[in-house]
Parts: structure tokens; sequence; C-alpha cells
């Protein structure tokens, strides 16, 4: 199995395509193992490299990168709700912080509750790219602040991974929705995601 891999922390040259990684063992209580069809990078991949959360999660080197990922559901663990099984196409989050296994590789262990079947319209790379953007926008925007119909709200950086899918997010959920961008970004912000 092929993964990118770190054995230490540091730059961008301590990442390496490992080759011959070991296969990953049948899923444990509450996992699943997939098979990866698209990986989503984020910023926080290269601070976890780069060892920023080393003192609250240190890594076991050597440690396969990446968070967010796409994939179909190759096996399924014990406990894990009757709703995923074999053959199931998902998203979500598989990174090593989480209690995963890495998602820049080929196969990837992941918490079942850290997944959901993968919008049937986007592809496995599209899918790949919303997890981490995904959860932040819905938890600001839903948990956090409560967003109604009728709510007016301010997106900051609308553009961005997070704003982008907040303005969505939020003009879905029937709000009226502004926001800030650079001048080059404002037909985008408009005309495509209805800010």
């Amino acid at each position: 199995m092929k993964a990118a891999q770190i054995r230490r922390y540091g730059d961008s040259e301590v990442v390496e395509i490992n080759q011959s990684t070991p296969s990953l063992n049948d899923p444990s209580e509450g996992k699943v193992l997939v098979k990866i069809k698209g990986a989503g990078v984020n910023p926080a991949d290269w601070k976890i490299r780069e060892g920023f959360f080393k003192q609250m999660a240190p890594l076991q080197f050597p440690s396969t990168l990446g968070m967010d990922f796409s994939g179909v559901i190759e096996k399924v663990g014990e406990g894990v709700s009757p709703d995923l099984k074999q053959g199931d196409e998902v998203y979500g989050q598989a990174g090593v912080l989480t209690g995963g296994s890495g998602a820049f590789a080929d196969m990837a262990l992941a918490n079942a509750d850290a997944i959901a079947h993968k919008p049937r319209t986007l592809s496995h790379e599209q899918a790949a790219g919303l997890p981490l953007v995904g959860v932040s926008a819905w938890q600001a925007l839903v948990e956090t602040i409560g967003i109604t119909k009728s709510k007016k709200i301010l997106i900051h950086g609308g553009a961005g991974g997070i704003g982008s899918i907040s303005i969505q997010l939020a003009k879905n959920l029937g709000s009226h929705t502004a926001t800030t961008v650079s001048t080059n970004d404002i037909q985008f912000v408009k005309e495509e995601l209805g800010a």
C-alpha cells in the first residue's frame, strides 16, 4: 500500500511516499476500512507535519498524513451502524489525531462517526474537499450562531474554503448573506455563491 508519511516533524522535505506501507488490519469496533478515491488538503495538514500540535497530540512515527477523504467502504468493524456497509461511497475524516490512520494513502481506517454517505452529485475529488470546511461552517453558523431565516450575516473571507461553504449554507438556510472579498472575487461570490 502507498502512503504519504513522515518519520519526524519538519518542512515539506520530511514527506516521503512509502510504496510498501503495511496493509491495514481489519477495522476495530466503531471503525471502517475505506479505499481512498480522493483526499483533501487543508492548512492543518502542514501544521501537523511541522509539529504544531505535538504538545497536545504527539504523532507515532512513521505517521500517514491527511484528514479529509472520499472513498468506498471495504470492511466494516463491529458496532458500526447497519446504514454503513461494504461498497458504500463515503466521505469524511481519517486523520491520525482523531483516531484514523491518515487519508493520504491507498486505504484508511476511519471512525464510523466521522464519515457520511458521499453526495451522489459530487465526484470523489469534490467530496474529499468538504469535510473540514463543511463541518467548520456548520459549527459556526448552525451550532454557535444559530442562524435562521430572516437573519442577516456578514461572512469575512467569502471566497476561501470555509467562507464559500458558509455563504452557501447561510443562503440555503434563508439568511441574508453579505461577505468581504478581494475585488478579483466579487463576481464569484455574487454570481456563483449568491452573496
